[in-house]
């Protein structure tokens, strides 16, 4: 009897695991499962740089990860539920390198099926370092009626470190001010960024120290004529004819106790000694103490024509009588010949009408009057003489 009870049992244990292997299946079956889009983490990096190495780009690699479980494990996993992983630490070389995935953190029960993709290519280049000068790339301008001295980055200079083919392609390190409307000294720290020859940011190179600071000077600035600086004589029988200087104008800039007591810049003198014809020079200029060309590196250029002296008559058939208006004035013989000399070119293109005759009425009576006769012009020559000196004018 106790042994038919006992095998009554034992069936009846064994249906039951049965049945719940049945209800199990049914209900929460074994099925394949996919987590898409779980990145991959790379590790051991700092293991590259050991061996002069550097990844050319560090983006973010993400793999799907296909496994198998029973259904209440598999739906109850998530990207970031597990870790994937590729380990750098055996690469040795630059170039492509293929790393395969590694996964970790399934639950217990659940296996893995596949990685898609199994691996990753990672790019490697050889680190590179260059030590480059700031450039400090001014945006704007000053308030008007001020002006900059040269701005003055510390350091003067940085380390760029990086992919070899990265660094390669930097041809400027670039401080950028904004100094619109300044009118004070600026002084302010900016980024240092690394630029290829187009001006456009390098990325995935770091620059040492990533900041400068910058510092300009600024205050008060005038526009002034230049005045060309000449000394000697041409050689005897010759001329200066005229002189010329470009720029006519330029910005000075210093304290503005000084800067309200100058007219003019003078140019460096120029030894026009024995000279027989044009002659160009270019200086610099000769500026007071504690002032400044706001365009520093600009000079003078001074074109100096130098011809043989000439001489010639000149007829002139009137004489102006001035200080008697509202008078009846008459001049006897109002025609007087003036001789003149100067440059070649300028004598020889003279004419009457370059010239006025006059005489001085100015506060006389009516009467008869010998008055000296005066010649004007506007031309560069010399009056030598002048021929009658004196003429007769009557007074009404």
């Amino acid at each position: 009897m106790l042994t038919k009870n006992f095998t009554i049992k034992l069936l009846s244990l064994i249906l039951a695991f049965l049945l719940w292997l049945y209800v199990m299946g049914e209900e929460n079956p074994e099925i394949p499962y996919e987590i898409s889009n779980v990145p991959v983490k790379l590790v051991n990096v700092d293991t590259l740089e050991k061996k002069g190495l550097t990844l050319l780009e560090e983006k973010g690699y993400t793999v799907n990860v296909k496994v198998r479980g029973r259904r209440s494990d598999v739906l109850n996993i998530a990207a970031q539920n597990i870790s994937a992983y590729a380990d750098l630490s055996r690469v040795t070389s630059k170039g492509i390198n293929v790393i395969p995935v590694r996964i970790e953190g399934l639950p217990k029960n659940v296996s893995l099926v596949s990685v898609i993709p199994p691996e990753i290519k990672v790019d490697v280049d050889t680190i590179a370092k260059i030590q480059m000068p700031v450039t400090v790339k001014i945006v704007g301008n000053v308030m008007d009626g001020y002006a900059m001295q040269p701005a003055v980055p510390t350091p003067g200079e940085v380390m760029v470190v990086g992919p070899e083919s990265k660094v390669n392609l930097v041809k400027n390190v670039i401080a950028q001010v904004n100094v619109s409307y300044k009118k004070e000294d600026i002084k302010i720290s900016v980024p240092a960024v690394a630029v290829d020859r187009e001006g456009k940011e390098i990325k995935g190179v770091t620059v040492t120290p990533n900041l400068v600071e910058v510092y300009i000077p600024v205050s008060k600035s005038i526009r002034v004529p230049v005045t060309p600086k000449i000394f000697g004589k041409p050689q005897d029988g010759y001329v200066v004819a005229s002189v010329n200087v470009l720029p006519e104008y330029v910005y000075i800039t210093g304290d503005e106790n000084v800067l309200n007591t100058i007219k003019a810049i003078n140019t460096k003198q120029i030894d026009i000694t024995g000279l027989t014809g044009p002659v160009t020079e270019t200086v610099t200029f000769d500026l007071p103490d504690g002032v400044k060309l706001v365009k520093s590196d600009i000079t003078a250029k001074v074109y100096i024509d130098i011809q043989k002296l000439a001489t010639k008559d000149v007829t002139i058939t009137n004489v102006e009588v001035k200080g008697a208006e509202g008078k009846s004035v008459t001049v006897q013989n109002p025609e007087v010949v003036v001789t003149i000399s100067g440059p070649e070119s300028v004598v020889a293109g003279a004419t009457s009408t370059d010239f006025t005759a006059y005489v001085d009425a100015s506060n006389l009576s009516p009467g008869n009057y010998t008055l000296t006769v005066n010649v004007s012009t506007k031309l560069n020559v010399n009056i030598i003489k002048i021929r009658p000196d004196k003429v007769s004018v009557t007074i009404q």
